[in-house]
């Protein structure tokens, strides 16, 4: 890591335009370009005293959180801090603040996605739950009978090596309206008597752009439709896990009532932050009605 700036601090805990997270970072990326040309073991040496200085740093940074988070008055304190790209992306690059299990999948995967595109197919993320990636296939590789190996010996490795708990990848049938699952209930009953399903509302009672929340045994979640589909997600804000119900809906976005992070809430991912997303749950709709799954957690 670089040092951040030899400017004054400001007085007003604003960073000066030149202290921009964008400046910094282009700033890092330039001292590492400037190593390539070096000898390996100098590099090596240097690679070494970095990480190093990072543990160090990381170190004393972590415990400054910990005793912020300890006292109420503190906490408040570090959450507005966090709010800062800045000192987001230095928590960030320290190890001390982690995405979550859904974003550091969609990350391993735009790594995959060059080498599927080379197979002329396309791979699409669906849902991260209980361990299992479920990814959806198009193109040349939807349908192929070496999609399976495809998955196993390429996406699956990739994946599994950025983030250990994921267990496997599956595949997982195109669907002919993205974000709703429409079933079909035989004569074993209705989702009311299928374990996991939450009942929400009726499906044409949620008005476009709207925000409506769906609870019951322990689940709370959102549903929120735009251009006809419908999407649900955690009521939880990813930032801090505040609730999201109450937030504004204005065209493609969800804007957390709480920091402001803004979320398009078709995919989930936060505008403000690209490495934070929404946790999606499954969603069907049954009869008209709105049936909502939680999966994980939710830590």
């Amino acid at each position: 890591m670089t040092a951040m700036s030899s400017s004054p601090a400001n007085t007003n805990g604003k960073h000066e335009p030149g202290d921009s997270p964008e400046t910094l970072a282009a700033a890092v990326d330039r001292a590492r370009e400037q190593m390539a040309p070096l000898d390996e073991d100098i590099r090596k040496r240097a690679d070494a005293l970095l990480k190093a200085r990072d543990s160090f740093l990381a170190a004393g940074v972590r415990e400054l959180v910990r005793r912020f988070k300890a006292d109420e008055r503190a906490r408040e304190v570090l959450f507005e801090a966090v709010d800062d790209p800045l000192v987001y992306a230095v928590l960030m690059e320290l190890g001390i603040v982690r995405p979550d299990v859904t974003t550091r999948v969609a990350r391993a995967m735009e790594r995959i996605k060059p080498y599927v595109s080379g197979h002329g197919g396309q791979i699409e993320l669906v849902r991260v739950e209980d361990g299992v990636v479920y990814v959806r296939m198009h193109g040349a590789c939807a349908g192929c009978s070496m999609s399976a190996a495809t998955l196993k010996d390429g996406v699956e490795e990739v994946i599994r090596q950025s983030v250990p708990e994921i267990e496997r990848v599956e595949e997982v049938a195109t669907e002919p309206v993205a974000g709703v699952v429409q079933v079909t209930i035989g004569a074993s009953g209705s989702l009311s008597e299928t374990h996991g399903w939450i009942e929400g509302p009726v499906a044409e009672s949620i008005d476009e752009g709207k925000c409506v929340r769906v609870q019951g045994d322990g689940c709370d979640a959102i549903v929120v439709r735009r251009d006809g589909r419908l999407f649900a997600y955690r009521n939880a804000c990813p930032h801090q896990g505040l609730s999201l119900h109450d937030g504004e809906c204005q065209e493609d976005t969800l804007t957390c009532p709480w920091h402001g992070m803004v979320f398009d809430v078709t995919s989930g991912e936060c505008l403000n932050e690209p490495q934070v997303q929404l946790e999606p749950f499954p969603l069907r709709v049954e009869h008209g009605i709105v049936w909502v799954r939680p999966t994980g957690d939710g830590t």
